[in-house]
This record gives C-alpha cells, sequence and structure tokens, in this order.
C-alpha cells in the first residue's frame, strides 16, 4: 500500500511539474502583415535607406487588415489556447513611449522602428500574413501566403500558401477564413515544433561588445587571472546551450562580435525559473563585468540582438 501511495505521489508531483512547464514556458506570437502587403497598400518607411514596414499606418487606415490579422490570431488561439497571441498595436504603443523616452533623455536611438516594435512585442515567433484578392467576373479568390518567422533572428519556417475557393463574398476576412481553415493545424504543428526546439536547443542572440574610446580597457587587458576577452569568453560558454555559436564570433583589440549564441530560452533569474530574454544575459553579463570591476552598459535592438559598452 505505501509502494502504491509513493507512486500516485511521483506521478502527481510529476504531472504538476509538467503542467507548471508547460505553463511557463507558452510561445509568445504576434501577428503582423507581410511587408510585401504593406508595400503594394503603400505602408512603408525608408530608414537609412531601407524600407520597412509602417504598421502604425496600415493598422489605422485600413480596418480590414486589422480584422484579417484578429481572424489568423483567432484561427491559431482556437487551435491551441496555450498560445499567448500578442497584440501588434500595444507593442507599437509601447515602441512610441519608448522612443519618445529616448528622444527626451537624449539616449541612443540607433535602434530601427521595426526593431523597437519587435523588441516591445516580446513575441517568440511572428506570424507574417501576406493577401491579394483576385476577381473573375462576379466571384472572388484570396491569394494568400502565412510565414513563421522568429522574432529573433528573422528565420523563416513553415510557410503555408494557397489560393482560396471561389466566392461572392469579397471581404478577405471570410475568404481567408475559408481558404487557410483546413491547412492551419499542419501551420501550428510546424509553429509548434519549431517552438519546441527552440525549448531544447536554445535561441540565438547576436553580441557586439566593444571598449568605448575613453575606456581603460582592451580586449586584452587582464581582469583577475584572466583577460577581458577571456572572461567574456568564459561568460557566454557558461550562459549558452553547451556552448553553441559561442565560435562563430569575430574580435579585436576593442571588440568580440558573435553572429549568435544559443541562450537558454528557461534560466534562474534572481532565484526563479523564469523565461529569458537577450536583456536577461546582457544584464547578467553586465552585472558579471560589474563584479570584476569593470564598468559596462547594454543597448538591446529587436529582440535579438545586444550590444554591451566597456567604458
Amino acid at each position: 500500500m505505501k509502494r502504491i501511495f509513493l507512486l500516485l505521489t511521483v506521478m502527481l508531483g510529476m504531472a504538476v511539474s509538467s503542467q507548471a512547464q508547460k505553463m511557463m514556458t507558452p510561445p509568445h506570437v504576434m501577428i503582423v502583415p507581410d511587408i510585401l502587403l504593406c508595400k503594394s497598400s503603400g505602408y512603408i518607411r525608408n530608414v537609412d535607406g531601407q524600407e520597412v514596414p509602417d504598421y502604425e499606418r496600415a493598422l489605422a487606415e485600413d480596418p480590414t487588415l486589422h480584422s484579417v490579422l484578429v481572424k489568423v490570431a483567432e484561427l491559431l488561439s482556437d487551435r491551441n489556447g496555450d498560445i499567448v497571441i500578442v497584440d501588434l498595436l500595444q507593442a507599437i504603443n509601447n515602441a512610441k513611449q519608448d522612443a519618445d523616452m529616448a528622444a527626451a533623455n537624449g539616449g541612443d536611438q540607433s535602434e530601427s522602428i521595426d526593431e523597437a516594435i519587435i523588441r516591445n512585442s516580446g513575441a517568440d515567433i511572428i506570424v507574417k500574413v501576406q493577401y491579394d484578392i483576385l476577381k473573375n467576373g462576379p466571384q472572388y479568390q484570396i491569394q494568400y501566403t502565412i510565414t513563421g518567422t522568429d522574432a529573433y533572428t528573422s528565420r523563416m519556417f513553415a510557410p503555408i500558401e494557397g489560393v482560396g475557393a471561389p466566392s461572392t463574398s469579397a471581404n478577405p476576412v471570410i475568404l481567408l477564413r475559408e481558404a487557410v481553415y483546413s491547412k492551419m493545424d499542419a501551420f501550428l504543428d510546424k509553429v509548434m515544433a519549431f517552438y519546441a526546439g527552440m525549448v531544447k536547443n536554445g535561441r540565438m542572440v547576436a553580441f557586439d561588445i566593444k571598449t568605448t574610446s575613453t575606456s581603460a580597457y582592451t580586449m586584452d587587458t587582464k581582469v583577475g587571472q584572466y583577460t577581458l576577452r577571456e572572461n567574456i569568453e568564459d561568460f557566454l560558454f557558461d550562459n549558452s546551450v553547451d556552448g553553441n555559436g559561442t565560435d562563430r564570433v569575430k574580435g579585436g583589440a576593442t571588440f568580440l562580435q558573435y553572429e549568435g549564441v544559443y541562450i537558454p530560452l528557461i534560466s534562474t533569474i534572481r532565484g526563479r525559473q523564469r523565461k529569458q530574454g537577450a536583456k536577461d544575459v546582457a544584464q547578467k553579463l553586465v552585472n558579471f563585468l560589474g563584479e570584476k570591476g569593470v564598468t559596462a552598459d547594454f543597448k538591446i535592438r529587436g529582440l535579438g540582438k545586444v550590444n554591451i559598452y566597456i567604458r
């Protein structure tokens, strides 16, 4: 009887732990119009010679577009209620507040508008939606592409595309729902598989670490037993998944550039197991250097790019 009770206790504990892990790490997903859709409708900004989508104007001037994005979010949520849908408009408003504060305080404004929106979303995955309405006599069809994108690296995966059946309705929301409904299960499976891989293997973050012109340090300066470079290398290795990505690095006397270090999705932060982002690892690195007497600060661009400045 004691063995049965012990077995039940262990099984209950495992179930609770599994549920807690499940609830602690749901994917955060933001639905946005694809840049091709923004270009075709004229919702584009030119930033430093590069075209970026003007999400704010698109949502303000095209209410139907917002309804399409909401419908895609509903189709995902209906199939998996654990997914956290991030509101694009809220991310835009948060990015604008950040920009206003940076301008008022003379801060670094090197981050682009779309990077700021993605950073403020806190999304793991961006789902990009592109569609065109085709007219043939009295009937309409929708041609669409829906693509999953890693919010940290902009890596695309799981695209679905096609042309919906002819309909007398010209409403993109109705046409898109009918066209993609049967494909959403397969799309969601790919999204969840991608996210599961992220949980297992970590997510890729680029680090650009440099000493400022007024700094007393170079990467070869001894900081304790090792050089500054070696301290940073060891920190990133210890705070990555099996050191993955730490070998993809360029460096010189005043800088280190890591193409992408795979950081754990879940880590102990202030004594608790939490979902971890690039900002958390950047803060840990700044704290680590501070304990060794090296002053540094950081700037996050988008979600997956970290700039560390050693003063």
